[in-house]
């Protein structure tokens, strides 16, 4: 008898928001006037002027902090929309006095001054507003309210009001936290949080000396899916490390009075080592009766810690963080960078028993997430097996048209030459003893094609205030363009590896971090923008990192010298084989070594010390096909500062001599008019490469979470509508029809917003379960209520199944963690200290722009599928270059973003990322890949 058929579904930690689910949660809501908000908007011009800072804004939430002191936690504000919406009801007089005092405070009047009996026009708008009751499953779908739906009317995108996103989780957490999460034979009290989440408060994870703790937090997120008709609950699950002291803590966690009250999550304002609670909160409260609150508590706090600090009393701040369980109702989160004895990340099956924790209390409509069955066909290169391959590097120069490559080695100890020799031994199949350069002179490694030159070059390479000065280098003949030579510089640098993932202790001031140079004084920073204004482009090698365990043979690889040889390759632009191996799904009519593939890259930089000018970065790269049968593909760039498609190592060597370009994409300046002038930019750019491809097709891919303010075509909720008149509505819109993409693929890697793989069930017809794998690395699709499809590319962590690493978190979460035990007779590993993965999905979204078939002159052409974009996107993130593991982006957006990296301001003034992300395909493994799991 057959076995029964079943289909392969991908469970994931998000649910469908249905008007059930959320089972008549109410709101509070004051939609005021546009007086309200013209009145707003004056007094934040007034604010600008007064402060004498155009980028400032009116501090409204020193508004919604003191708020949620005085209704117990719950406060949602937003002054350009015009609205408040509370969890409790807000009593009028009490809104008019708050927004009278915050008023005067922001025009820099006295809080005596103010006369709380004489309301602003501002605070009696506000007050008179009359509060509404609402239902939240009245708005999910749209912003104005209840409607029935017209069962022959197609299909619509949940288009709910900012307020609903904002407001949901408070009664969805409420009623988690009503019950004991059973767990690891624990009772773990879940309490929430003013955010919307939940927080194991009393049952924090400690290290064996109890002086090191992280809380179990929960995240509720109300999100959309394209073409899914509810809204998506996404739930995420972090660990919060916290700190003993509140020095550089940007985030704190407090208890309020009454335990039935939300912990509130309050933003310490200032910058450096000692912030603050903003002091006009604490005079908003102190005048409206409040003299003892939550955040006059923390204010006390960082009082009591600098007092002790400038006396050198240690005890005294150390009785600050007593309490229960070593911690105090007062808690610091510990900033990201800085090393901690408790590991980051919860585990899958911490986030498999949240999932059947939720089910149980929530009874939620799962998404329905099936396997793709065109998703196999080759398999990932072992990390073993990964290295430069010669024949690579003569397929790519020829496609380049050069003649010979030129590998300039920069050194100056003797460790890191012996290192950079027996590396390109191994490459070339030669044997290094044989290989003694000379100071200078070339050393051939392959058929006159490649060849070597050793320079030392302590003066260029040492960290240093003189570090990385052109006339170091000025002497080297081999640092000259030459027709028809490929040159890339390889060079040695001083570098702490264990410093570079995470310091040991904060800084002790802004300048750099505690175990390494300054920015000013790094010399691979300024070596790098040296090189790049010569016309080179760079890589530098990091010092050797022994590997723990031996290999019998007793060989190790030195994998800092492998890793940047190959991403030396990604900088020169050599294509390998592998990217012929997974271009093989034709897009419509074309192809698939017919098609081009561009990764436009977008990020705004942040503002860092004295320099407050508002900073943008865009690149862009593009993934060529061979123009030759058995070519290779070539790589090309462009970037913002440097507006012309060229060969990639150009391109990037041109972006590293400049600046950052300033620019409109920040939180502050960001106006329509900038947003429209940089996607004009960038169509420009499109329009361009159009006619450097020479009439080849091409797609686009882009973040749509980086992206979606400068297109308004990415957004959920304008799927299936024709575009508005002038806006620039995804990249090229502006351009004629036939210099546009064939699609536009959107990339979502935010944690936040995607949903979280759990384990793959193998159900049959009638939902039954037959069996499950707990991990997986193939490609999914979210089935849709209408229109096209959305597809999720789960990816297991390397780090997960790396040597040694045991799958921690797969069985036990870490109320259950060992503590480790260096007893002869019962050792056991310390599960506390390292970092825990669970596995994580980036999202594809192609949005086909091609016109339909029969629509053009040639009525039987072949339409675009999705499904052929999809399957690209998702092949060239399992296959990228200079790397054995999976990248969260496509080889063209991956290399759009890594010029940007690779920039010289890059590490001074960008966001630090969160190191809570997972396999970003930067993150060197020992591994031999992951055993045992499904191959996309």
């Amino acid at each position: 008898m057959p076995a029964p058929t079943t289909r392969a579904c991908l469970d994931v930690l998000a649910y469908r928001c249905t008007p059930t689910l959320l089972d008549g949660a109410t709101v509070h809501l004051r939609q005021f006037p546009t007086s309200v908000t013209s009145l707003w908007t004056l007094l934040d011009r007034q604010y600008k002027d007064i402060v004498k800072r155009e980028e400032a804004q009116a501090p409204h939430s020193v508004l919604t902090g003191a708020l949620r002191c005085l209704t117990g936690g719950y406060v949602f504000f937003d002054p350009k929309q015009g609205l408040l919406a509370t969890r409790h009801p807000l009593d009028d007089d009490t809104l008019r006095d708050a927004f009278t005092l915050l008023h005067g405070l922001i025009l820099g009047h006295h809080p005596d001054d103010i006369d709380l009996n004489q309301p602003t026009p501002l605070a009696e708008r506000v007050a008179e507003t009359t509060p509404q009751e609402r239902l939240l499953a009245d708005y999910l779908i749209t912003p104005d309210g209840p409607r029935t739906p017209d069962p022959s009317a197609p299909g619509r995108q949940p288009d709910a009001a900012n307020w609903v996103y904002s407001t949901v989780a408070w009664d969805l957490a409420h009623r988690l936290a009503q019950h004991t999460w059973k767990v690891d034979g624990q009772d773990i009290t879940l309490r929430p949080d003013s955010s919307g989440g939940l927080i194991a408060w009393q049952q924090p994870w400690t290290n064996k000396a109890g002086t090191a703790h992280a809380l179990a937090r929960v995240r509720l997120a109300l999100k959309t899916l394209p073409n899914v008709a509810d809204p998506i609950l996404v739930v995420s699950s972090q660990a919060t490390r916290i700190s003993r002291t509140m020095a550089y803590a940007r985030t704190v966690l407090a208890e309020q009075a009454e335990t039935a009250l939300p912990i509130v999550e309050v933003e310490m304002a200032g910058r450096g080592r000692v912030r603050r609670i903003h002091r006009m909160s604490l005079q908003t409260l102190a005048r409206l009766g409040m003299d003892h609150s939550v955040l006059h508590n923390i204010q006390q706090r960082v009082e009591a810690e600098q007092n002790a600090d400038t006396r050198g009393d240690s005890e005294s701040r150390d009785e600050t963080e007593a309490g229960s369980v070593g911690l105090s109702p007062i808690r610091p989160v510990q900033g990201k960078t800085f090393s901690f004895p408790v590991g980051r990340g919860v585990g899958m099956h911490h986030l498999r028993e949240l999932d059947r924790h939720i089910g149980q209390i929530l009874s939620p409509t799962p998404l329905t997430v099936v396997q793709d069955s065109r998703a196999r066909g080759f398999k990932q290169l072992p990390q073993a097996e990964l290295s430069v391959q010669p024949g690579d590097i003569i397929r790519s120069l020829d496609a380049m048209d050069y003649q010979h490559l030129r590998l300039v080695c920069l050194w100056y100890r003797d460790e890191m030459r012996q290192r950079m020799i027996h590396g390109l031994a191994s490459v070339f199949g030669l044997d290094p003893q044989t290989i003694d350069p000379a100071e200078g002179i070339p050393v051939p490694l392959d058929a006159g094609r490649v060849s070597a030159v050793f320079h030392c070059v302590p003066d260029f390479l040492v960290h240093g205030p003189a570090a990385g000065q052109e006339t170091a280098v000025a002497h080297i003949p081999s640092l000259k363009k030459e027709p028809a030579t490929h040159v890339g510089v390889w060079a040695e640098t001083e570098f702490d590896a264990a410093a570079e993932e995470e310091d040991a202790v904060p800084p002790a001031d802004r300048a750099g971090t505690a175990s390494g140079p300054g920015p000013d004084e790094d010399a691979k920073h300024q070596a790098r923008r040296t090189l790049a204004r010569l016309g080179f482009v760079s890589q530098f090698t990091a010092d050797r990192k022994e590997a723990k365990r031996k290999k019998p043979n007793g060989k190790q690889t030195d994998h800092q010298v492998v890793l940047s040889l190959l991403d030396l390759c990604r900088s020169l632009g050599i294509i390998d084989r592998r990217i012929d191996q997974v271009m093989v799904d034709a897009i419509g009519p074309h192809a698939a070594d017919q098609v081009a593939h561009c990764g436009i890259h977008v990020r705004r930089q942040s503002r860092q010390g004295k320099d407050r000018t508002a900073k943008i970065c865009v690149t862009a790269s593009v993934l060529k096909p061979p123009t030759t049968p058995g070519g290779a593909w070539t790589l090309h760039g462009w970037s913002y500062t440097h507006r012309r498609w060229e060969l990639y190592h150009q391109a990037q060597a041109a972006f590293h001599a400049d600046a950052y370009p300033t620019g409109k994409m920040t939180d502050f300046d960001d106006d329509n008019r900038g947003l429209k002038t940089v996607a004009q930019h960038i169509d420009q750019a499109l329009a361009d490469l159009c006619d450097y491809l020479g009439g080849t097709p091409y797609t686009v891919t882009v973040d749509g979470v980086a992206a979606r303010r400068l297109w308004l075509g990415l957004h959920n909720r304008r799927q299936g509508q024709p575009p508005t008149r002038n806006s620039t509505w995804l990249p090229a819109s502006t351009l004629p029809a036939r210099e546009r993409p064939l699609a536009v693929v959107r990339i979502n890697k935010d944690m936040d917003e995607v949903p979280r793989p759990l384990r793959v069930s193998h159900r049959s017809a009638d939902g039954t379960v037959a069996r499950t794998n707990k991990v997986t690395n193939l490609l999914y699709q979210v089935e849709p209520d209408f229109g096209s499809p959305t597809w999720l590319l789960a990816t297991v962590p390397p780090q997960f199944d790396g040597a040694g690493a045991g799958r921690l978190g797969e069985a036990i979460t870490r109320w259950s963690a060992s503590h480790g035990s260096s007893d002869a007779e019962n050792r056991r590993k310390n599960e506390v200290r390292p970092n825990w993965y669970s596995m994580t999905a980036t999202e594809i979204y192609p949005i086909i722009t091609a016109a339909p078939a029969g629509t053009g002159e040639d009525p039987d052409t072949v339409p675009v599928e999705p499904q052929s974009l999809a399957l690209a996107a998702a092949r060239l993130c399992h296959q990228p270059l200079a790397w054995a593991n999976r990248t969260r982006y496509p080889v063209p957006l991956h290399a759009a973003q890594q010029m940007d990296l690779d920039h010289p301001q890059y590490r001074r003034s960008a966001l630090a990322d969160d190191q809570n992300a997972e396999a970003t395909g930067v993150t060197v493994t020992t591994g031999n890949g992951i055993p045992g799991v499904d191959e996309l």
